[in-house]
């Protein structure tokens, strides 16, 4: 038998500070609002996924997710902004909290967030002026339902300057280098990209005067030099060239995806390259990181890549998952993405593996200077923040183990992905996934024993992957899901498994693992 241990919780060493290090953790699936009271299996046979959902029948063990101790917030009257910040939409759960534009530095994401007034689905800011797209109030909590998206633009302060009453639901946002233009995307039809017949709307706004300069789909659009007129086109995933007025987007029509490049003050754009979704400009100007969709037979699914724009050569990054977010750049060398649960970070240049950056948080914006720099005075941005949200933590720890070290092509491979949690706190929204190697494929359904409250594992086939969650692993309790794999070409046969939660992970390196099984010909 060939194993990958499982550290023990006195092994695990903290993560190097490198931010390109190789650990990694995926993110949690959101939690289900209704767990299945029997075991049950959902095949969908045309999209190769099953579904496999068990629950503890005790019913004295529930607790909601609002009295769950998943977090500790205390008052704070001053929570230092300085230096290099990340603004983002907070996911942590909590009375008004969620949705709420938290503050972090950036050399400690991890770290206590300072929570601001604004409440926001989607967020982006630049040279003192930002965006916070949202629907209800832009200072109230966020309630399902609500249609009314507004794009509330406010500065340095945090104090909302002008409101622009959009329709639809908050899509995209994006701020120029130099704050004098925002962009925003909403659905007027369908909530996701994914969606069949979804229906989006790009407005341009003068930020400094809250004056809507039109809609993408009124500018002048050609192709390959001749104009270019259709009934079915969408923008979206707008993002600023240095100096403002030059753009990038993504143009939809006739099923296919084009990236464009346009000019705010000449109102033209035109068609650059296809199959290029939500564009976003390095901090150099030399690169666009964007998603490409790469297949899906009922979904699309989409892999982050990099488009170099001296040689229009692209890089695929390391994210395996196929996640729907327009990247923001940490660096020249490093992007953010979010994934609904977690901001997670990935080199640029395609090495290495990605890996948890902040927890609970979506909708990251990187501000380089401090906040400060944009006000008049020193603590102007520091007093926006009302309070501080502390995230507990749940140093997790994956182990595979295979049933062989070898194996003759169509051979069949049984693996054990362990999964423990060490604490100190318990862990929710738990998630693991099992990256199938190439050549290979899932032989019968996959089990699991119950780890607390109930999971769920699906197979992606079009993602190869496996994919299981669950809402809660308790302090000291272990997870085992078992699966068997049939080896289809001769070589190595190296499966990953990687797992995260909701809580912050002190000790991120034995988050993934591997382990490895030689395939050899038939005799």
């Amino acid at each position: 038998m060939t194993s990958s241990r499982l550290p023990d919780a006195h092994e695990s060493q903290p993560p190097a500070p490198d931010p390109g290090s190789e650990g990694v953790g995926l993110a949690s699936m959101r939690s289900r609002v209704v767990l299945f009271a029997v075991l049950s299996i959902v095949c969908v046979v045309a999209a190769g996924t099953y579904v496999v959902r068990a629950v503890l029948r005790d019913g004295s063990s529930t607790r909601s997710r609002a009295d769950r101790p998943t977090a500790d917030q205390v008052s704070a009257s001053l929570v230092p902004i300085a230096g290099p910040t990340l603004l983002f939409s907070n996911l942590a759960p909590g009375t008004n909290d969620r949705n709420r534009v938290a503050v972090v530095s950036i050399a400690s994401p991890e770290g206590p967030r300072g929570l601001t007034r604004l409440a926001c689905e989607r967020i982006h800011f630049s040279a003192g002026r930002g965006v916070c797209l949202g629907e209800g109030g832009g200072t109230a909590t966020l309630e399902d339902g609500v249609i009314s998206t507004h794009a509330y633009v406010f500065g340095a302060d945090f104090q909302i300057t002008h409101d622009v009453p959009l329709g639809g639901f908050p899509s995209r946002v994006r701020v120029s280098p130099d704050g004098r233009y925002g962009a925003v995307t909403v659905f007027v039809a369908g909530h996701s990209y994914a969606d069949a017949g979804y229906s989006t709307e790009t407005t341009l706004i003068d930020l400094e005067h809250a004056a809507k300069l039109g809609n993408l789909e009124k500018f002048a659009l050609s192709r390959d030099g001749k104009r270019f007129q259709a009934i079915d086109v969408n923008f979206w995933g707008v993002t600023f060239a240095p100096g403002g007025d030059r753009f990038y987007a993504t143009l939809g029509t006739g099923g296919r995806t084009f990236l464009v490049e346009g000019s705010v003050g000449a109102r033209q754009i035109r068609v650059v390259r296809e199959n290029v979704e939500c564009p976003s400009l390095s901090p150099d100007g030399k690169r666009l990181a964007f998603k490409k969709r790469v297949g899906g037979m009922l979904r699309p699914v989409w892999r982050f890549h990099v488009l170099d724009l001296s040689t229009m050569s692209e890089t695929p990054l390391s994210e395996p998952r196929s996640i729907d977010d327009q990247i923001e750049w940490l660096d020249d060398e490093q992007v953010l993405y979010g994934d609904d649960s977690a901001v997670w970070v990935a080199a640029a240049d395609g090495t290495g593996q990605p890996r948890k950056f902040v927890s609970q948080a979506t909708s990251p914006t990187v501000l380089r200077r401090a906040l400060s720099a944009d006000v008049a005075a020193e603590n102007a941005a520091s007093a926006a923040v009302e309070n501080r949200l502390t995230l507990g933590e749940a140093d997790l720890a994956v182990a595979i183990d295979a049933s062989a070290s070898d194996v003759q092509v169509g051979g069949v491979v049984s693996y054990r992905v362990t999964v423990a949690n060490h604490g100190p706190a318990d862990a929710t929204d738990l998630r693991v996934d099992f990256f199938l190697p190439p050549d290979s494929t899932v032989v019968g359904t996959p089990t699991a024993t119950n780890p607390a409250r109930g999971y769920g594992c699906a197979l992606l086939a079009d993602q190869s992957r496996v994919s299981c969650d669950t809402v809660l692993l308790p302090n000291g309790g272990t997870w085992t899901i078992s699966l068997n794999v049939r080896a289809g070409a001769v070589g190595t046969l190296s499966p990953r498994a990687a797992v995260s939660g909701a809580e912050r992970d002190p000790y991120s390196n034995n988050d993934t693992t591997a382990v490895r099984t030689t395939v050899y010909a038939a005799r």
